[in-house]
Formats: structure tokens, C-alpha cells, sequence
């Protein structure tokens, strides 16, 4: 099963109820900004963490999280998206709020942590 970080100004009683509530909206050019310092894009232009695609969403952002694999671009997006806007995390498909303590981010890259290689930079 593939599981993903719903990352925005979330209502949190929404999200036990699988409700993605926004409060308010992310800033944009802050979401822009770590995508780009992280992130790639595929052949048609999406963006992309640890080489999957990222669902810009209105008002929120859905990266690509667990699924054979742990994503740690993502959970280090993620990390870095909550430090500069104080946004929530949250795993939605198990109705979650996600503390920012329990992501490694790349802080586990060296513990060989498989993470797939996007092909190109943005």
C-alpha cells in the first residue's frame, strides 16, 4: 500500500474524519522554493521527490511518502515546509497527524536508506 504526507494548514479534526480542511493556504513561493531545492521534474514537467510525483493541491501539497520504499526527500520536503510555515503533516489514508519527530528525512541517507535518484535537477 502506498501511503502519502498531506502536508498544508490542515483542520486536524478534519483529518481523523479523512477530511483535508484547509485553514489557510500554503505560501506558494515557500512550496516553490523547497521543490526546487529538492526536488526534479518528470518528462511532463510535474514535480517530483525522491523521483515521484508531487499533487499541488489547492491550498496544500501531497508528496509521495511509504510504499516499498520510505521517500526521504519527502519526508525531509516535508520537514522543511513544516519548520518555515509551522504547517501540518498528515497521513490521511490512516487518518494521522504525523509529528515532525518521527521523520528522518536525509538525516538517514547514510544509514543506507534506499531512496531512488531523480534523473534531472530542476
Amino acid at each position: 500500500m502506498i501511503h502519502d504526507l498531506t502536508i498544508g494548514h490542515l483542520d486536524p479534526a478534519g483529518v481523523a474524519q479523512r477530511r483535508t480542511t484547509v485553514l489557510k493556504p500554503l505560501n506558494a513561493e515557500i512550496v516553490n522554493r523547497l521543490l526546487k531545492e529538492l526536488g526534479s521534474t518528470d518528462a511532463d514537467g510535474n514535480a517530483t521527490l525522491g523521483g515521484a510525483k508531487v499533487r499541488l493541491e489547492d491550498g496544500f501539497v501531497v508528496v509521495p511518502w511509504l510504499g516499498g520504499w520510505t521517500n526521504r526527500v519527502s519526508e525531509e520536503f516535508a520537514l522543511r515546509l513544516q519548520r518555515e510555515t509551522g504547517c501540518l503533516i498528515a497521513d490521511m489514508g490512516h487518518r494521522c497527524v504525523i509529528e515532525p519527530a518521527l521523520l528522518a528525512g536525509l538525516s538517514e541517507q547514510a544509514n543506507n536508506t534506499h531512496a531512488p535518484q531523480a534523473a534531472g535537477r530542476r
